[in-house]
């Protein structure tokens, strides 16, 4: 995604981030960048927290969504399975899966389509790969088009990474308002660093995480001018460099979904991890002008508690790794590992690798990123349990 009008339509995007009311003008700009008619988006949480999202960009009406799934869904799901073995982001086309285009043409679902809102080719693509929570984008494109482009398909991947980094913070954001009625003025509530970052790159939120990070002044902290500092200079430019990207992504001139950091720290404890993303307020809560970047900073020096079992069911871990990954979270060796279970130091490597053979995580840093996106961290009102 090069041109200027898809990267001014990416703040329509973001604008999901923080409130349900904006998904349909999402969707519309993702429809624009990809030259479809209709695009429907679908997530749902597996792990029992209050989140889905079934929506469009105002193609259809509900009884026309409701009539699909009751009568033609059928004839549509067996062809879209390969979804599930490609990478994320990648969209599968039906004129990739179909050899005779004119007979399924034919077919029910796609006649009552073409006749009730004028499209034919259709597409799909699972946003993410986290077990965590399922989400697909489906595109219809319209029915003048008897085949889709490489171009357009090529501008329709571009903009998934920032639909998929949109739909995992809306997430997250919709857990939070479900148990505090509001997002950017409840960050307390959060249990990692959360700061929002003004396009003046001052820090205008800081929840209380990020404020214990950054008095630590442990390679980290917030100057004067209310900027983030670095004492590495080199890491210092690298987050200055990530969050005028991310902000400049929320204003509609850049193309940077997320940037992963880490920051040494002067007491050589184990470096904090930084996540930088666009953000914006288009639903007023703090500053409806406010384009930004949101800033997640992760101390695995102060391991947040998640939710075992939720990952040990996503990632089919057995008990004992279900524990071994729970320890390697909080910072044991593999020598304490196997003190505390009783076991030998062998038997343990064995238990870590297929930890992350069966997560995907190839470092302790990558592995705790993992536990706290299938387990947002975020303090449950009182006599509130977390999912099992």
């Amino acid at each position: 995604m090069t041109g200027a009008k898809d990267l001014s339509l990416l703040p329509r995007i973001y604008d999901a981030v923080t409130s349900d009311e904006f998904w349909e003008q999402a969707l519309a700009a993702v429809a624009e960048i990809a030259g479809a008619k209709g695009v429907v988006l679908f997530a749902v949480d597996q792990t029992g927290q209050p989140f889905s999202i079934q929506n469009h960009n105002g193609l259809y009406t509900s009884g026309d969504i409701e009539y699909y799934f009751e009568n033609l869904l059928q004839y549509d799901q067996d062809g879209w399975q390969p979804l599930q073995s490609e990478p994320a982001c990648t969209l599968i086309i039906d004129q990739d899966l179909v050899p005779d285009l004119d007979r399924i043409a034919e077919r029910p679902d796609y006649a009552w389509l073409k006749e009730r809102v004028g499209v034919l080719r259709r597409g799909g693509a699972r946003l993410n790969s986290s077990p965590g929570w399922s989400d697909t984008v489906t595109l219809q494109f319209p029915d003048q088009l008897d085949r889709i482009s490489e171009e357009q398909r090529h501008r329709a991947q571009a903009v998934f990474p920032h639909l998929a980094k949109v739909v995992e913070l809306h997430r997250s954001f919709a857990i939070l308002r479900a148990h505090y009625h509001a997002v950017l003025t409840a960050l307390d509530h959060v249990k990692v660093g959360v700061c929002v970052v003004s396009d003046r790159g001052e820090v205008v939120i800081a929840n209380k995480e990020a404020g214990r990070i950054f008095s630590l002044g442990d390679g980290i902290g917030l100057g004067r001018n209310k900027h983030i500092v670095c004492s590495n200079p080199e890491t210092a430019a690298a987050l200055k460099v990530s969050i005028v990207e991310a902000v400049s992504t929320a204003q509609g001139e850049s193309n940077i979904a997320e940037k992963l950091l880490t920051v040494e720290r002067r007491s050589r404890a184990y470096p904090f991890l930084l996540e930088i993303t666009p953000v914006r307020d288009a639903a007023g809560e703090v500053d409806r002008h406010l384009k930004g970047a949101l800033l997640f900073i992760i101390d695995p020096d102060n391991p947040r508690p998640f939710s075992v079992p939720a990952v040990a069911r996503c990632y089919k871990l057995t008990e004992a790794e279900a524990d071994v990954c729970r320890l390697l979270v909080i910072g044991m060796t593999t020598q304490n590992i196997a003190a505390q279970r009783s076991v030998s130091n062998e038997t343990v490597k064995s238990q870590i690798g297929s930890v992350f053979r069966k997560t995907g995580a190839r470092s302790r840093a990558e592995l705790i990123r993992l536990t706290l996106s299938i387990t947002p961290p975020i303090e449950r009102p009182d006599k509130q349990q977390e999912p099992r």
